[in-house]
């Protein structure tokens, strides 16, 4: 009985390993076109960025007390993927603004693109950097694969709680009109 135990014990480590090997394959395959699966992913999430997505900040000018004025929104709408711990210094479009804070985000039209902000204290102003779907994964990492995923599913998970709500509601105005 104690070689039977053995020979199945065994083999199963020579599974795990086998499994091990085979897994560390497929990542491999998956993490060598990354930027491949964010860009079908962003295909298929880009008929929901208009309605998900949210308009941002422009441009606009700054009072003493901080609030904003004569503000000027992006016409489409864009959801964040990721932002930078450590923005870059200086804007692509005019190396005299220091950038403050600088996001990744998916467009409406279903275009990466860096948003990077500039304060001096009176104006604030963004400008938006186009990313191919590689640089985005170079430059913010394979989370974006996740967030991209995340916004969609939580968004996903409204829909169906609104549904579900608006179906209670139906029902019980047409109970109380009976």
């Amino acid at each position: 009985m104690d070689a039977v135990i053995e020979e199945g014990f065994s083999r199963l480590t020579e599974t795990i390993a086998e499994l091990g090997e085979k897994r560390g394959t497929l990542e491999a395959e998956i993490v060598s076109d990354l930027s491949g699966l964010l860009e079908k992913m962003a295909t298929l999430a880009t008929p929901l960025v208009g309605t998900l997505g949210n308009q941002f900040l422009e441009k606009s000018k700054q009072d003493s007390k901080g609030e904003l004025y004569d503000t000027a929104h992006y016409e489409k709408k864009m959801v964040v993927l990721g932002r930078a711990e450590e923005p870059v210094n200086y804007r692509p479009d005019d190396p005299k603004k220091q950038v403050q804070k600088q996001f990744c985000v998916l467009t409406e039209d279903g275009n990466f693109a860096e948003l990077m902000y500039s304060d001096d204290g009176f104006i604030i102003d963004s400008y938006l950097n186009p990313l191919t779907p590689q640089e985005a994964i170079d430059l913010y990492g394979p989370e974006l694969l996740f967030m991209l995923y995340r916004a969609l599913h939580d968004y996903g998970n409204l829909q169906e709680e609104l549904v579900v709500a608006l179906d209670t509601t139906l029902a019980f105005i047409q109970q109380k009109e009976e």
